[in-house]
């Protein structure tokens, strides 16, 4: 198939130019949070005033993407794949390009659609998690900052700990404006500054973070095909979904863990059906999330004017624990790259061939 090169290269590229998640998050996510924060607790109910770096003209880029996507699908079912890919990289360049615009909702909806029916199957786990007694707080133990590089158990320490151990070529980093606890790009792990954090938390977060994401690409590094690593349509989605069930397998996925996942889904949906910030903030504050919790997960549902990936999470969880209920050898597909369990039987083949 000589046009596997070629078509590997070219999306490699295009993807090293979408940043998505980058382009999405606020340059004054922390400061804005804290004013957020301070006007809420006096009764004022306003909407955030994030800020973004200038928003990327992806026109051109978007049209070679889909011309490149035409030819790849009359390659076979490899050929589809790799389409698949080319044509969510346009999606995703759509949303790059609408950030802080009217028009980014409905980017963001075209890639984060419903895909099908363990959509409606979330729904109703999210609310069966939120109708499930809170989660009592720990009275005996203290929470960990998590970028302490002075305690041994904060997430900084214990994520460079673990990636020193098994000798990962990744770096750790803080960084200020994160939505999420860590985060893992190429070659580099991320850790939010200043987050309160148990010992269950940072070991959660320590396992989500390796065994679901960084040897997922350490292991698409060794495939003999790009696609591992440039990662299939809807990968990147179940790849979360998988790494939730890492969480679930090793009894992580309890108690706040669960309120979290549940009301992050929640306000995804409340945006879905149109709702603005003050809304969804408000419907969590209902469901009994705390003013910080319900303003940070707003802020992170709707980034960028509404970007509403959370919405990815539960659906993925259990689209991925029944493909591997059915066929359990499949996770060493899916825990090859970033690879949506529709596309992983296509690839088997090729995973078979690098252990072999």
């Amino acid at each position: 198939m000589p046009w596997i090169s070629d078509a590997g290269s070219a999306l490699v590229q295009a993807a090293s130019r979408v940043r998505m998640i980058l382009c999405t998050t606020p340059t004054n996510l922390r400061a804005e949070l804290d004013r957020l924060g301070r006007a809420w607790a006096r009764g004022d109910h306003e909407l955030p005033r994030f800020s973004y770096d200038p928003a990327p003209d992806h026109e051109v880029l978007v049209r070679a993407l889909g011309e490149l996507a035409a030819f790849l699908e009359n390659e076979g079912p490899l050929g589809l794949v790799y389409a698949g890919r080319a044509r969510e990289i346009a999606a995703e360049a759509l949303v790059c390009s609408a950030v802080g615009t009217k028009g980014l909702w409905a980017a963001a909806r075209k890639r984060f659609g419903r895909r099908d029916s363990h959509d409606d199957a979330a729904d109703d786990l999210a609310r069966r998690w939120l109708s499930e007694p809170p989660p009592r707080a720990s009275e005996e133990e203290a929470p960990i900052r998590s970028d302490d590089e002075a305690a041994e158990g904060s997430l900084l320490v214990r994520m460079r700990a673990e990636i020193g151990a098994r000798r990962l070529p990744f770096r750790v980093v803080v960084v200020r404006d994160l939505s999420s606890l860590a985060a893992t790009g190429e070659g580099v792990v991320q850790v939010a500054a200043g987050r309160p954090m148990t010992r269950a938390d940072v070991e959660r977060t320590v396992l989500h973070e390796i065994e679901g994401h960084v040897m997922p690409r350490c292991r698409a590094a060794e495939m003999s095909l790009g696609i591992f690593v440039i990662g299939t349509q809807n990968g990147a989605d179940d790849q979360e979904g998988r790494a939730l069930l890492l969480e679930r397998r090793a009894g992580a996925l309890v108690g706040g863990r669960r309120y979290e996942l549940a009301f992050r889904h929640v306000a995804a949906r409340k945006l879905e059906a149109g709702a603005d910030f003050v809304e969804t903030a408000r419907l969590l504050l209902s469901h009994g999330a705390s003013l910080p919790d319900a303003l940070r997960i707003t802020a992170r549902v709707y980034r960028a004017g509404g970007l509403g990936r959370e919405v990815v999470y539960l659906p993925a969880l259990l689209r991925v624990e029944a493909a591997l209920v059915g066929d359990p050898a499949l996770d060493e597909v899916l825990g090859a790259g970033r690879v949506s369990v529709d596309a992983a039987s296509v690839l088997r083949p090729f995973v078979s061939r690098a252990g072999a």
